[in-house]
């Protein structure tokens, strides 16, 4: 989805989610995690217009079993086991609308976005340090309501707890697009090169980009807390080579946040 990168920071920024099957174990009780903030990020990957948004993350946790929320994407884990999750992927997407760019304007619009599909992965606790997690994990997501396509997104994650306080975490991910999702985002039709002035273009099926987050996080007591997700993106392939990119915006995009969480 167009805005599966900004999910991916927020997936850094909320606590580990990546590593948090494998520590969910330490706890049977339930456990609720709720924060908010804003995230300084391109209007669509390779727009060198940039907007501020507000984001939402959350969790609602029993063991190894959870619901989290980051920004406009759910998922679920509804296996009962301590390193490995699975379970449902529903995501909003906002398309490609109200652009700034007067040129990139005058192509059709990308509708709103309903992406269904599903995650999976797992995470192991004290790789190397006692306090410490790695998680990988894989989402498959389908648009239902817009027909923008399919994406499959893999990460990596790895986070270190330097004191009881503070933590620092690395994400890595890359998105691979369907012919559909290149299409409606990248490609130009003749009717679409007509209006815009900018040369038709065929972008085809393949990794759309490959990302990078660096994020921390501090508690200020045992539920109050504040974090921050610096990171970027850069364009692969035919989504890279699109007049949409090359002519009008830019491969490499930044974003950042702050964001306050409250555990309950």
């Amino acid at each position: 989805m167009s805005s599966k990168c900004y999910v991916q920071a927020l997936l850094v920024a909320s606590l580990g989610v990546l590593c948090s099957a494998a520590a969910a174990e330490e706890s049977k009780d339930w456990s609720i995690f709720v924060g908010g903030g804003g995230f300084y990020v391109p209007e669509y990957l390779g727009s060198d217009d940039y907007t501020f948004a507000p984001a939402l993350i959350g969790t609602i946790q029993k063991g190894p079993y959870f619901i989290k929320f980051n920004g406009t994407q759910a998922t679920a884990n509804i296996l009962p086991y301590e390193s490995f999750y699975a379970g449902p992927l529903v995501g909003f997407g906002m398309g490609r609308k109200d652009v700034s760019d007067k040129v990139v304007k005058k192509l059709p619009e990308v509708d709103n976005e309903l992406w269904v599909g599903a995650a999976v992965g797992g995470g192991y606790a004290g790789l190397m340090l006692q306090r410490d997690n790695i998680g990988a994990g894989i989402e498959v997501a389908h648009d239902v309501l817009g027909g923008s396509g399919t994406t499959a997104t893999f990460n990596i994650g790895y986070e270190v707890n330097a004191t009881e306080r503070l933590a620092f975490g690395v994400d890595l991910s890359t998105t691979f697009a369907d012919g559909t999702y290149a299409d409606t985002y990248y490609s130009i039709s003749a009717k679409g090169a007509a209006a815009s002035g900018l040369k038709q273009y065929k972008a085809d099926a393949g990794f759309r980009d490959v990302s990078v987050d660096l994020s921390s996080r501090y508690a200020f007591t045992e539920k109050w807390g504040v974090g921050g997700v610096v990171g970027g993106s850069v364009l692969l392939g035919d989504f890279a080579d699109s007049p949409i990119v090359k002519e009008r915006g830019q491969r490499a995009n930044g974003r950042g946040g702050l964001f306050l969480w409250y555990r309950f």
